[in-house]
């Protein structure tokens, strides 16, 4: 694996001595380079490319702002002193990926590698959407530049041959109504999409495509729509003969006499269920993890602010639930990623297996795994009285054998616990504590289960 190229911008030389300390002890996969100050930073951002920057806030030529304009793409880790939460908070705005804070005893360097790893896989799944986001557009000027198309071929239609001269058998279904909408006209396209032959359709009012999914006030907007402008078009859904329920874009053309008056409705139905379903799996692969289907980071986060929010209102609590496998990494080297996929997978499902479905599993990435469970404890003790509950039965679930290739293997993991809300704390600071839990169990030896309250631990 190619090393991790990282540039540390920090002017205080007993800070590089413990990064470069630390690094070697570690057997980190870094290959560093280190800048003193905000000049020779710029220097170096000009020739050479980093894979992740470290900057410290105060630099003797400047700030760690002074570079953030200048590595628009590069994932940016602020580290801040111990009283610098406003500088984090500033950081993270100006678009930094994650902070650190530093300590007198440098434990923050203990964070490093997981907090380098996140934002390295932040910023590929940012990649990824924006590569997704872009297909989207594409896909979305390509459906209209078509309905325009439609749309003027209609009008070409209408104006020129009126209702009885219309190119009926085209790839589109086409269904012609009298001006109260009983059908007296469809194409063979109408009966491929709906089931319903001419014959079984013609007298018959539109209403026998309803499916319920919409309410009578949809029906009255789209009529009065209709009355005044003479057109309406949007997305609905529609019921085959069969039953089956689809999606549809639809586009209604009031057909008038010489005096104005309405004789006829012509209707285009489009089925875009493909369209819809490019469109799940788009926002599949934005809030869901890959692998194991669950919540990925963005969507635990959007959750779990919901849930702050949700709680704050009604005076609940909940508690978040940090997980990571033991001794995950020899499984890998020894077996393979397959194998090591493999294990996260039935992880997964059994988080799932044992969780209510207001709570939310999400795995954050390797083998660390989060559970967000619902805010409707009356207070932070029923809360936490149930995060252990809970934390138990993961805790056996996962210990329980797995077999993968045809062979058995056992597993344990490291728990923290945390409650919410407490003391204004945010989102991400919820998220730190549960994980300064789950590393103080696994500290403690591991298959431990950790809870963390203020600034101390404690076992459970």
């Amino acid at each position: 694996m190619a090393a991790i190229q990282v540039l540390l911008i920090e002017d205080n030389l007993t800070d590089q001595m413990g990064f470069k300390r630390f690094v070697k002890k570690n057997a980190l996969n870094y290959d560093y380079q280190i800048a003193s100050s905000v000049s020779e930073a710029l220097s170096l951002l000009s020739t050479h490319r980093f894979d992740i920057v470290l900057a410290d806030h105060a630099l003797g030529d400047g700030t760690a702002f002074d570079v953030l304009p200048h590595i628009p793409g590069t994932p940016v880790i602020m580290i801040t002193g111990n009283d610098n939460a406003t500088i984090a908070v500033k950081a993270l705005k100006a678009g930094a990926s994650d902070y650190l804070t530093k300590d007198i005893e440098s434990s923050y360097l203990e964070l490093l590698p997981i907090t380098i790893e996140n934002a390295l896989q932040a910023q590929t799944i940012k990649n990824e959407l924006k590569k997704h986001r872009e297909h989207l557009e594409v896909l979305v000027e390509q459906r209209t530049q078509e309905l325009q198309t439609e749309i003027e071929k209609r009008k070409a239609i209408e104006k020129q041959l009126r209702i009885l001269a219309i190119s009926f058998e085209t790839h589109e279904s086409i269904v012609i109504t009298d001006s109260h909408g009983t059908i007296i006209k469809v194409n063979k396209a109408f009966t491929t999409l709906t089931g319903y032959s001419a014959e079984e359709a013609i007298g018959q009012n539109m209403n026998i495509l309803k499916s319920g999914h919409q309410n009578q006030q949809f029906y009255t907007d789209m009529w009065n729509q209709l009355l005044i402008t003479g057109q309406y078009e949007g997305e609905l859904w529609n019921r085959c003969k069969s039953g089956r329920v689809y999606p549809e874009y639809l586009t209604i053309t009031a057909v008038r006499d010489h005096d104005g008056s309405v004789i006829n409705y012509v209707g285009l139905l489009t089925d875009i269920t493909e369209q819809k379903a490019a469109e799940s799996e788009i926002k599949k692969l934005a809030f869901y993890d890959a692998l194991t289907s669950l919540a990925n980071r963005r969507l635990l986060i959007d959750r779990l602010e919901h849930e702050l929010a949700i709680a704050k209102r009604i005076n609940a609590y909940g508690s978040l639930i940090y997980l990571d496998l033991d001794d995950f990494k020899p499984l890998n080297d020894t077996y393979g990623h397959h194998i090591g996929d493999e294990l996260l997978i039935q992880v997964g499902q059994r988080l799932q297996k044992v969780l209510r479905e207001e709570d939310t599993p999400a795995r954050l990435g390797g083998d660390e795994f989060v559970v967000l469970l619902h805010a409707s404890e009356k207070s932070t003790e029923l809360a936490l009285k149930n995060a252990k509950i809970v934390a138990k039965k993961i805790q056996q679930e996962l210990n329980k054998a797995y077999f993968l290739d045809n062979s058995e293997h056992y597993f344990s993991c490291s728990i923290g616990i945390t409650t919410f809300p407490k003391n204004g704390l945010n989102s991400n600071e919820i998220m730190q504590h549960a994980d300064k839990a789950m590393y103080e169990a696994k500290h403690a030896g591991k298959n431990t289960i950790c809870f963390f309250e203020g600034t101390n631990t404690e076992l459970i």
